[in-house]
């Protein structure tokens, strides 16, 4: 696309004696936002509070208004976010001293915690004053309390480094801007640097909010003011282990009544993985942010609160937070079945839904179907525990669970007949979806009768038994897999030996029908581990007796009937084919 606008943004700061402190970008008509940290006083400046505001102008040359002179600017009251000494913040935004001819829009836009876009930045290094694109891409969190993210620069082409600072990031795709440059790593070819995301930005300026695009990633009902309700710890420690990085993909179900410990344990949460929302100081009234250098314990990548909603504004949210910059007419089902972005997922107020029933037919269940194999974990929250919807969406995930536990068996299934046709004994994997679908079937015909008992617990049962059999079909496969490597260290020992074998006995008799053995056990058929790692040990031992033996007599050097056994019988040892 066409990247014309990104020339208007473009900003240099300079100090009185006109050196390039760094980089800023232009925000409307007579704001710059730039890092709070090179502005402040070098050493051969006049003293001043480290950290404190400065008090004298800067000179901002405007590179993407060609013939506009430079322009005097201050730091604008209320906007100057310092450096803290773990390296948050680190922000500031200046005030034109007269506006631009021509201002911009809204130019910043959030983005998935989990994109990994292609960016371009322009800075002004020392080398070329006149200003440098470099190139880089997404890598993912980074920073004090992953507050950052990493950007890895090309391997060809420049990378960041002192004159950068305060840049925009550019997103290749929208010419969104995405962030601005902090911090890179010194040294020479370093190719890692890190950025402010707009997230965080926000959190530190709201001021700048009014020049951003795209949806939060967390509504602000979760940000709204809560009275004094203690929070449920369990639940605090229940979500982070449901969220925390490397857990398995999941769905779940939670309630919390509106003004419980346990909506207040959810808010909290929330909360404390945003990077818009989190409480910019410790002490507040929600969570602290991380220990400095720390990642939250687990992200929440999109909090909808879906109260009176729609099914289409839903989907809406999802398809825009999952691709920046998506066709606005896609649909949900044609974003998942792409390669969706890393996502926790949090739908609160599901039972009060404009549609519930909807939502979860044409929502919850396309998610939940695909959570299985992909790096997603979906959060239902209802207010009412009595809410027809909840047992609804209570046997939706079931199904989806159970239409899991098919796929591993299958999967587990098709490995162990690979797997039994070269090694044994193996044990055959169970198969448990049967009776979870037919205990479905009848949890749904329950749900359809007035009057009996509830659903839930027997809903709730029967996951259980699906999360362990799928489970089990996970490790099953995991154990068939272990065998075949079982088997491959042993030809790996064998050949191992084979070629330690010394000189003057590699046309020995008796070491070739013994490697001839092993190596017909290995290769030929289904190999029986045990008898094959007896064959591997015997071999190894005449190997030892007969170097011995050749100290003290000379060798038989007779050829031997056999020198090698050929290609391994012409079985084709491509991945996929018998051997």
């Amino acid at each position: 696309m066409s990247h014309s606008g990104r020339a208007q943004w473009r900003a240099c700061i300079r100090d009185e004696r006109a050196g390039i402190r760094g980089a800023g970008i232009v925000l409307g008509d007579r704001h710059v936002l730039t890092c709070a940290h090179i502005l402040l006083p070098v050493p051969h400046d006049e003293p001043g509070g480290a950290h404190g505001r400065p008090s004298r102008d800067f000179e901002v040359e405007l590179v993407g208004h060609p013939g506009v002179p430079a322009v005097r600017a201050g730091v604008v009251d209320g906007c100057w976010r310092p450096p803290q000494d773990d390296q948050r913040a680190d922000l500031a935004l200046l005030g034109l001293a007269e506006p631009l001819p021509s201002g911009t829009g809204p130019v910043l836009r959030r983005l998935p915690s989990g994109a990994r876009r292609a960016v371009r930045m322009f800075g002004f290094p020392a080398t070329v004053p006149t200003g440098v694109w470099a190139r880089a891409r997404l890598a993912g969190d980074g920073g004090p309390g992953g507050e950052w993210i990493q950007l890895d620069s090309e391997p060809t082409g420049p990378a960041v480094e002192p004159g950068f600072s305060g840049t925009a990031v550019f997103d290749e795709e929208t010419d969104h801007v995405l962030g601005i440059v902090v911090s890179y790593l010194a040294g020479r070819g370093s190719a890692l640097s890190w950025m402010i995301p707009v997230e965080t930005i926000i959190r530190y300026l709201p001021r700048v909010r009014e020049w951003v695009s795209g949806d939060s990633a967390v509504d602000a009902s979760f940000a709204a003011p809560a009275g004094p309700v203690p929070t449920d710890e369990t639940v605090v420690r229940q979500l982070t282990d449901f969220l925390a990085p490397g857990a398995p993909p999941d769905s779940r179900i939670i309630v919390t009544a509106p003004g419980s410990a346990a909506q207040a344990a959810l808010r909290d949460v929330v909360l404390r993985t945003s990077r818009e929302f989190r409480p910019t100081d410790r002490g507040g009234p929600a969570p602290a942010p991380a220990a400095a250098g720390e990642s939250p314990a687990g992200r929440i990548d999109l909090a909808l609160d879906v109260s009176g909603r729609t099914v289409d504004e839903v989907s809406s949210r999802i398809v825009n937070w999952m691709s920046v910059g998506a066709d606005p007419g896609k649909s949900l089902a044609d974003s998942l079945a792409g390669d969706p972005p890393p996502m926790n997922l949090v739908l609160d107020g599901v039972d009060r839904a404009a549609d519930p029933a909807a939502l979860v037919a044409e929502v919850v269940r396309p998610i939940a179907d695909r959570v299985a194999g992909r790096d997603l974990r979906l959060l239902l929250v209802f207010h009412d525990d009595h809410a027809p919807s909840l047992g609804y969406a209570a046997l939706e995930l079931l199904a989806a669970r159970v239409a899991d536990v098919r796929a591993a068996e299958q999967a587990a299934r098709e490995r162990y007949a690979y797997v039994a046709a070269r090694v044994r004994p193996v044990p055959a994997p169970s198969s448990h979806e049967p009776g979870l679908r037919l205990r479905l079937t009848a949890l749904r015909a329950a749900a359809t009768r007035a009057g009996d008992s509830p659903l839930l617990p027997g809903i709730e049962s029967c996951r259980r038994k699906a999360d362990r059999a799928l489970d089990a079909a996970r490790q099953a496969r995991r154990q068939l897999e272990a065998v075949l490597d079982e088997r491959d260290r042993l030809r790996d020992r064998l050949d191992g030996y084979r070629a330690g074998v010394p000189a003057p006995l590699r046309e020995d008799r008796e070491l070739t029908a013994l490697y001839r053995e092993a190596h017909e056990a290995l290769w030929q058929g289904p190999a029986d581990l045990a008898a094959c790692a007896v064959l591997v040990d015997r071999y190894a031992t005449a190997i030892r007796r007969r170097a011995a033996e050749a100290e003290d007599r000379p060798v038989d050097r007779r050829p031997a009937e056999v020198d090698d056994p050929g290609p391994r019988d012409g079985r084709d040892e491509r991945p996929g084919a018998a051997r």
